[in-house]
């Protein structure tokens, strides 16, 4: 399986550093100040909206490929312990055209990160964040599919501005380094699966909404 595109991972990257500088301006670090909302800790439920580039390594044999970019939704679960550090766990997935009409390909991930968050009790809070990922990949056509698994590690960071103090509204930037290590092949006859070396990348750009007890 081939991928096409591959310089278009840092497209995300490039829209976030704008959108972030941009934020940086409109909302200045004395208006946020005034507008601090102070909460040291509880849990809190998330929805992002997301744009993907994936990116697999090419194997140079086949005129198939995935093509990089595509969308999707994450949900997203998490704990603050203090105003700085939180557990957040993320689940979800994107959606990507493939070379081939008739066959579509779901990516889809889970992640478990600590966030940093900078600036607590302001209202605009930048925050990093790492941690550990489970990964697969789908191709489907009708009743057959082929499925690829994994582990990573995603890295990221981003920012919220609360508007009270329980919602808040930011953008996310995620790139997950992935070794997939499994491949499962359905074609309507008991499951075939196989292990494999194979590096990849996924790199989000999302929307994200968020609630907070």
């Amino acid at each position: 399986m081939t991928h096409r595109n591959c310089n278009n991972t840092r497209a995300p990257l490039k829209s976030a550093i704008l959108l972030l500088t941009l934020v940086a301006l409109v909302f200045p670090a004395s208006t946020a100040h005034a507008q601090k909302e102070d909460r040291s800790r509880g849990f809190y439920l998330g929805i992002k909206f997301i744009a993907s580039s994936l990116h697999v390594d090419e194997d140079g044999e086949s005129d198939f490929f995935v093509k990089d970019d595509g969308g999707g939704i994450q949900f997203h679960a998490g704990y603050s312990f203090n105003r700085v550090f939180s557990l957040e766990l993320a689940f979800g997935g994107a959606n990507h055209e493939t070379s081939v009409q008739s066959i579509d390909a779901d990516f889809g991930l889970f992640q478990l990160c600590v966030h940093y968050r900078f600036s607590p009790g302001r209202a605009f809070r930048p925050y990093i964040k790492g941690g550990l990922g489970g990964y697969g990949l789908v191709l489907k056509d009708n009743n057959k599919s082929v499925r690829i698994d994994g582990g990573g590690v995603p890295i990221g960071g981003g920012f919220d501005y609360f508007f009270s103090k329980h919602f808040s509204l930011g953008v996310d930037l995620t790139h997950n380094i992935i070794s997939y290590d499994k491949v499962k092949v359905d074609f309507g006859t008991p499951t075939d699966g196989l292990d494999i070396d194979q590096a990849g990348a996924m790199t989000s750009l999302g929307l994200a909404l968020a609630y907070y007890f």
